[in-house]
């Protein structure tokens, strides 16, 4: 009886914690709406003094940008913007300029009186930068800034961003600390800055800049709170773009980005799931203090980065309190109703308390006469392990009496390697009951009083007995069933194939080692779960089908094997093959199914479909062709490349010999002695000839080829076969334009050689016929004819060599630096007024010495012809540097300008007119066709005041095709 009352007292102390928690749940709510009710009205009435303020600031700017567009209209503003603008000053235009100037001045003067918030007004040229105009208010005078004191403002960013605007734009600045020659200047003084363009009367273009500073208290006083006007305590900021502040309640936290130590909006205040915390904040229960934002953005300019801020916080204090009070009221209303139920609750509980004594002595009787006549074992254990109810079938499992059992410990029942573990097993199972199987995976084991272990399948419940809660335990002893089951294990884990048992449900009742490994999943993952997990969504259904069809069949075997995809425990798919079958045993009818993993199968399929489509992609894109031909059964083989180069369908069939009558005749002897060849020596072949293909069209084919041996015998012959045609077509083309080009240019200068020289001829019998007779001027005309026809001679000359450059012809020998440099020095320093510094790591050399000689006869050439003062020096440096040799030749002479870098390369090109420097044009070009043809380069290094710099690359090993000739 005292167990039922304590029973009955748990469940009242239940009751009152429910009603406690419904009580606190309510009140939770009322604190929500209540609060946050308060928390919008602040809100509120935040957005109003935040929108309010930025309109004021807002107006306040948009005054500030018409009053600079009127001063920058002005008629003298115009005047000293197009005054300036000139860049010759007659002294009436001075008059005028300083007149208007000083008219511009008084302007300033009497506008900074009339607006106490102007600190500073000036006129900045445009073009220079420099400040024109500049009136400073100073301790309360005007004064106007002297012209050696203005000061160049091009590199400040009011200026550079003013110039970007055009006519009628204002820009306005950041607000920021003023600076006086690009200092911050002392007092501190915060300022914005208004600005725009002035255009001058004639161009119509910007020549100078109105910029007016303005003192950013005149904004910040627009910012104070008017405490009669609003119930709530709010602090008002004013922060650029970046967060920073610009106006603060404490002065010290202001303008830091100028000062070198920011300190910004984010620093002060945090924000968390839209909740404002001040980091500041020190008090015991701050986590309970937030602080309520509007801000309101001011677009001061065009860029968004320089617009404003305005900040109106307040903190939560005023919702706090009136949600504190609400509390207060709440809980002296529950009070009062808990009270007033108490007594009629009370009358009921005891009511309850009887008819439940009732129930339970009714229920107990009819317990332990279901207990006795039950099938199978049935026990009831208390929370301590004592066992207070055994039925007879438990004694005859465990060997005992029934009397026996009352009152021992179930740790008697148990194995010594489960005796340790079950009071911890016993107690988690108390601490939250459930009717489940013990064991959890598990086998789970007995001890006979005989000292054997006895196999049971036990299941767990809990049931109110004796006034308390005890755990029932069903109890089957499966001693024989585990025999057999371990017979038919060991068979199936010895089968290769995954082997899994299922019934007409498809639940899994048995999973062999070969399983678990080929689905990832254990094997207590596996049974009594669907063999639905173990394929993907797509096929569920047609597995389902087979299961259905196999169970109503008569045949108990399906001989044909479906693949299908598994599904794995890692979410990963992979293909497979799966045999079904039935088998008939005591639980009934179940499904068998044998599983082969096809991955590696799969795999090697996809890959060899995929080199193979590799393969003909690369050969068509390649116009290659394939074959094979087996030795053995000669048999050809032609991949559809080949099939298109021969001009026939893919599905023809032909014979070695039909093969090789496409080749032209003086083309199949070829064909067959190196397919003979190959045969008899093994060596691989690669030959070109001619091929008519199936239309009649004749052309070049490339064929390759190996030999495959087995046993030491030719078995196979495979290759590659390529149409040529368009290849061997331009390699003629390009010699036949080679040999004409070559031949037109030497009969070109050998043709008009004769006529040049007979011309010459005429030329110096005149001078000889007339000598004395001519004037001073007709000689001079005649000499100079004669020179030009010299200079063409000289042209024609350059011409052949310029087309023989790159020609193989020189063959390659043994020179030594040093001497090749000085010889080919002393021949072209004839007047002995140049000296040679010669700097070089490297000896003798092995090259073709003709064409590198003429390229350095050209440069040492060109430097010593070129000189402005007809002696100087000449500098020679050869260095190895990878695979080439570098040569790098220099003088001290004027040097050529940066722009003629490339233009010097180029044929019948000359810095100077032809009458001052005798040559074609040509040397130059010469020299680079010499050098690319033998795989080099060389490139004109420009230095100011300090020459002409050419360097060049030479091979070190040159190639006995690229020679060039003379």
């Amino acid at each position: 009886m005292l167990k039922h009352f304590s029973l009955l007292s748990k469940f009242k102390l239940h009751s009152l914690s429910v009603v406690l928690l419904l009580a606190v749940m309510l009140m939770l709510a009322l604190c929500h709406v209540v609060y946050w009710h308060q928390v919008r009205i602040i809100q509120h009435e935040l957005d109003n003094v935040s929108h309010a303020k930025a309109n004021l600031l807002r107006e306040h700017i948009e005054n500030l940008k018409r009053e600079t567009l009127f001063l920058s209209k002005l008629a003298d503003t115009k005047a000293v913007a197009t005054l300036s603008q000139k860049s010759v000053v007659e002294p009436e235009n001075q008059a005028q300029l300083k007149r208007h100037k000083d008219a511009l001045t008084d302007v300033f003067k009497h506008y900074m009186h009339s607006i106490p918030a102007l600190n500073q007004l000036r006129y900045i040229d445009n073009q220079s930068g420099f400040e024109t105009i500049r009136v400073d208010r100073r301790q309360g005078d005007l004064v106007t800034i002297a012209p050696a004191y203005l000061q160049k403002k091009s590199s400040r960013e009011y200026f550079i961003e003013t110039a970007k605007l055009t006519d009628g734009d204002v820009y306005v600045s950041p607000i920021n600390l003023n600076q006086e020659n690009s200092e911050i200047a002392l007092p501190y003084l915060p300022v914005i800055r208004v600005s725009t363009i002035v255009t001058a009367k004639s161009t119509k273009k910007a020549a100078g800049q109105i910029v007016v500073n303005v003192l950013a208290q005149s904004l910040f006083d627009h910012l104070t709170i008017d405490p009669v006007n609003v119930d709530t305590d709010i602090q008002m900021y004013l922060t650029n773009a970046h967060g920073d502040y610009l106006f603060h309640p404490d002065n010290s936290k202001t303008f830091g980005f100028n000062l070198g130590h920011r300190y910004t909006f984010q620093d002060e205040f945090t924000a968390a799931d839209g909740v404002y915390r001040n980091t500041n904040d020190k008090q015991l229960l701050h986590w309970l203090n937030a602080s309520l934002v509007s801000k309101t953005s001011i677009y001061a300019a065009q860029h968004q980065h320089n617009n404003l801020v305005v900040v109106a916080v307040a903190n939560n204090d005023k919702a706090m309190s009136k949600t504190a009070l609400m509390v207060f009221w709440y809980w002296v209303v529950i009070g009062i109703l808990m009270l007033l139920f108490r007594n009629i609750k009370k009358d009921i509980e005891f009511k309850a308390q009887q008819q439940h004594l009732d129930t339970v002595v009714t229920m107990e009787q009819e317990l332990n006469a279901i207990l006795s006549h039950a099938p199978s074992g049935i026990m009831v254990v208390n929370c301590q392990g004592v066992i207070t109810l055994a039925n007879t079938q438990v004694a005859r499992i465990f060997g005992y009496a029934q009397m026996e059992l009352l009152g021992q410990n179930l740790s008697a029942l148990l194995p010594a390697s489960f005796a340790q573990m079950h009071p911890h097993l016993m107690h988690t199972f108390f601490a939250e009951p459930e009717t489940k199987y013990m064991g959890g995976g598990r086998e789970v084991c007995g001890l006979h009083k005989t000292g054997i272990e006895v196999p049971l399948e036990i299941g767990l419940s809990v049931i109110d007995y004796k006034g308390e809660l005890q755990a029932i335990c069903g109890i089957v002893d499966i001693s024989l069933r585990k025999q057999y089951e371990q017979v038919f294990e060991r068979v199936v884990d010895a089968l290769p194939n995954a082997v899994l048992l299922v019934d007409y449900d498809g639940v899994i009742e048995l999973v062999n080692k070969q399983t678990e490994k080929l689905f990832g999943y254990s094997r207590a993952e596996l049974l009594g779960h669907k063999i639905d997990m173990l394929m993907p969504e797509s096929f569920r259904e047609q597995h389902l089908a087979w299961r259905k069809s196999i169970f109503a069949a008569e045949d108990t075997v399906d001989t044909d094997r479906h693949d299908i995809q598994g599904l794995c425990k890692d979410g990963s798919v992979f293909p497979l093959s799966i045999g079904l079958c039935t088998l008939d045993i005591h639980k009934g009818k179940k499904l068998l199914s044998s599983i082969i993993d096809l991955t590696e199968r799969e795999r090697k399929t996809k890959a060899i479909s995929k080199l193979k489509d590799n393969l003909d992609r690369t050969s068509k894109m390649a116009g290659i062709g394939g074959w094979e031909l087996d030795l053995t059964t000669q048999t050809l083989f032609y991949s559809e490349e080949t099939y298109r180069i021969y001009g026939l369908p893919p599905s023809s069939s032909l014979t070695v010999e039909q093969a090789i009558k496409f080749y032209t005749p003086e083309s199949q002897p070829i064909i067959r002695q190196t397919l003979a060849e190959a045969i008899e020596t093994g060596k691989t072949w690669d030959v070109e000839v001619r091929f008519i293909d199936a239309k009649g069209k004749m052309i070049w084919v490339r064929v390759m080829g190996t030999i495959e041996y087995k046993n030491g015998n030719a078995v196979k012959l495979a290759g590659t076969m390529q149409d040529i045609s368009e290849r061997k077509y331009y390699l003629e083309e390009l010699s036949r334009s080679n040999a004409e080009l070559h031949n037109f240019a030497y009969v070109a200068s050998h043709d008009l050689k004769s006529p040049l020289r007979g011309i010459d001829q005429l030329a110096s019998w005149l001078e000889e016929d007339l000598q004395g007779k001519l004037s001073d001027e007709d000689a001079e005309h005649l000499t100079l004819m004669r020179g030009r026809i010299n200079r063409m001679e000289k042209l024609l000359d350059d011409l052949l060599t310029y087309s023989r450059a790159g020609k193989k012809a020189d063959s390659i020998h043994t020179i030594n630096i040093k001497d090749a440099v000085e010889n080919v020095f002393d021949l072209c320093n004839t007047q002995n007024t140049f000296t040679l510094g010669l700097n070089s790591t490297v000896g003798d050399i092995d090259t073709t010495s003709v064409p590198l000689e003429q390229v350095l006869r050209n440069l040492i050439n060109n430097a010593i012809k070129h000189h402005h003062t007809g002696n100087g020096t000449v500098s020679v440096s050869v260095t190895t540097t990878g695979r080439f040799y570098e040569f790098t030749v220099s003088d001290d002479g004027p040097g050529i300008p940066e722009q003629y870098s490339e233009k010097v390369f180029t044929m019948f090109t000359t810095l100077k007119p032809r009458d001052e420097v005798e040559g074609s044009g040509m040397g130059l070009a010469i020299v680079k066709k010499i050098v690319v043809a033998m795989g080099g380069d060389i490139r004109l290094e420009v230095i100011q005041g300090k020459g002409a710099c050419f360097s060049f690359t030479w091979p070190i090993d040159i190639d006995s095709d690229l020679h060039v000739e003379q």
